[in-house]
Parts: structure tokens; sequence; C-alpha cells
């Protein structure tokens, strides 16, 4: 298994290669589709098989749709989050520190390059697996950010948080913005029970040790 963290927009695509398929996890922003098939055209493959979306926000479900029409890939995604990528929505929810700029940002964003109207193929809930699909993959769900967040463990203890945690400029939990902020230390205990040997984040190129979980704080003061 090979992972390839590819830039699609002001997100990230991780393109999960196998010889028996491509998986890709988050699709990034509106028309930022090439980058994923460039790489699969570099890698002289055309079988992606499926696009999950972590959450349903711009930057990560945005060329999913794309994605669709070019391969016939489908698109999954926890099921409370469905709703808003058929509606080509993204809920921020409320915000925190400098989360307060993500609203205005995502408007203009909007404007320039808006949100598809993204019907979903497939949904799976917490404990499920992707074992129909040929991936030893399997969701936990982790809300707080957005309803249905979801974070993935692979086989060879790999974890995909989504943006339940922030991995630049500091390892912590998400801190900018989140629908129920009372569900994130639950989410990341989780994810940490899970006991993944690396965790690869929404907005960072290099996976971060499992260890990490000993130094991220599970909670906030304005959570109390």
């Amino acid at each position: 298994m090979r992972i390839h963290v590819l830039t699609c927009g002001i997100g990230l695509g991780f393109l999960v290669e196998l010889p028996h398929g491509l998986y890709l996890i988050d699709s990034g922003s509106p028309g930022m589709h090439a980058p994923v098939l460039a790489k699969m055209k570099a890698l002289k493959r055309t079988d992606l098989i499926l696009v999950w979306i972590t959450h349903a926000h711009y930057d990560h479900y945005g060329s999913a749709a794309a994605l669709r029409e070019q391969t016939g890939a489908q698109i999954g995604v926890h099921p409370a989050d469905a709703q808003f990528l058929a509606r080509g929505q993204s809920p921020l929810g409320t915000a925190h520190n400098y989360g307060f700029l993500f609203r205005p940002a995502q408007s203009v964003l909007q404007r320039i390059a808006p949100l598809p109207h993204t019907s979903v193929d497939f949904t799976l809930e917490d404990g499920e697996t992707f074992e129909r699909f040929g991936w030893d993959a399997t969701v936990l769900h982790t809300p707080g950010h957005t309803p249905g967040h979801t974070s993935l463990m692979l086989s060879g203890g790999i974890a995909f948080a989504g943006d339940l945690i922030a991995g630049v400029p500091k390892k912590r939990i998400q801190y900018l913005v989140a629908t129920d902020w009372s569900q994130l230390p639950g989410s990341l205990e989780k994810l940490k029970a899970a006991q993944p040997e690396c965790v690869y984040t929404g907005h960072s190129f290099r996976p971060m040790p499992g260890d990490v979980f000993q130094t991220i704080k599970p909670r906030w003061d304005y959570l109390d």
C-alpha cells in the first residue's frame, strides 16, 4: 500500500494505492480534481473505486462529483453529512480563535467556485467497513467538527483523522470551527482507543506518530 498526498486547492486528497484499486480520502476544493487525475495518469491507473468524504466542508468534498464523472468512482460519506453534500452546503457551526474568518472566506470562495450539489452513492456508519469495495478500512464516527465527521482506520495501523486533529502549526485537537464542540473530546478518545501507529490529518502532508495522543489535550477550558 502506498499513500499519495495531493494538493487539491485549499484542501488535500489522500490517494491510497493498492494492487487491485485506488481509494481517495477527500477530494479538495471545487474544480480541483486535476491533481488526482494527473497522479492516476502517472501511476498508469484508471481504477479509482471510491471517494470517501471525511466531512461536509468546502475543502473536503468540492471535487468529488467531478471525479465521479471522470472516473466512475462512487462517493461515500457518513449519513449525518450526506444532506449537506446533496444541498451543496458546508456547515461551519460556531467559531473559536481565528475560526471566525472562515465564514466570510467561505462566502467568497462559494461565489468564485460554488460547491456542487453532490449526491451520495453510499453511506457508512460507525464501525462499518469497506469490505464490499475490497478495502480493509473501518469507519469511526468522530463528530463535532461536523455532525457526520469520520476518521478511518486502515490496515497496518494507519489512521486518517480528517479535521478532528490540527496537524499545523501545533499538533492539537481541532480548535477553529465546530457544529458541536462538546463532541470533540469524545471523538478524540475514540480515535486514540483505536491505537493507530500513525495518523494523517486533513491539512498536513506528513503523518503524525501514534503516540501524538500523549501530548494532545482532549479538551479546552471553554468546553467546561
